[in-house]
């Protein structure tokens, strides 16, 4: 994560405490597993697709997943696109096992015609749905600042490896970090928080 998202996340945070009308303060949280951003990008015309925010190479495999898929993804997304001009679907493509890779979908973003977008928890159903792993409840009235804090630590104590001998975290796949999602669907803000990351790097270095 980078600095100017944890600064996006801390003043989006305050803007919707601020607003108001908050029914719920509890977040819940996803293991964020390793591999590839990956994004399928849905309109009423054609499918899209991105890896690390790039268009997919021609021969990515992701390619032929999404193909295998349209159909399902074309009918979960029907109704939204009745309404957005894009629908997009934010996860990762990563090592299934067995030599084989598949994609893991976190998040979804819902475009509309003026341009307006909100984000949220996955919540089609063409590919499963992963539930919550855990749950963090924050005081009502808490800041940003306390927020990203709060979900950095929380996100750090879940995917820890440094207790592991190097490479064995990396070898067998284990999550790098968490996705924080409002447990209620409202304004306040999704966070994705790496942490795995940083100690493979440093052993790496």
């Amino acid at each position: 994560m980078s600095i100017n998202e944890s600064i996006h996340f801390i003043e989006a945070f305050n803007a919707a405490a601020k607003a108001g009308n908050i029914e719920s303060w509890a977040y819940g949280g996803r293991l964020l597993l390793p591999g590839e951003d990956a994004s399928i990008i849905v309109t009423r015309s054609c499918i899209l697709v991105t890896i690390d925010n790039v268009p997919a190479p021609p021969l990515h495999p992701i390619n032929e997943f999404v193909a295998d898929h349209e159909n399902e993804i074309r009918e979960v997304t029907a109704e939204d696109l009745g309404s957005h001009r894009d629908i997009i679907i934010a996860g990762r493509w990563h090592d299934n096992g067995d030599e084989a890779e598949s994609f893991e979908p976190y998040l979804s973003r819902k475009i509309s015609s003026d341009g307006s977008a909100r984000s949220a928890k996955y919540d089609y159903a063409f590919y499963g749905i992963g539930g919550y792993r855990f749950g963090l409840d924050l005081h009502p009235g808490v800041d940003g600042e306390c927020a990203f804090g709060t979900m950095t630590a929380a996100t750090a104590h879940h995917t820890d490896y440094s207790h592991l001998r190097p490479g064995l975290a990396e070898s067998v796949g284990l999550p790098t970090g968490v996705v924080w999602y409002p447990a209620v669907p409202s304004a306040l803000p999704f966070l994705v928080v790496e942490h795995a990351n940083k100690i493979f790097k440093r052993r790496s270095a």
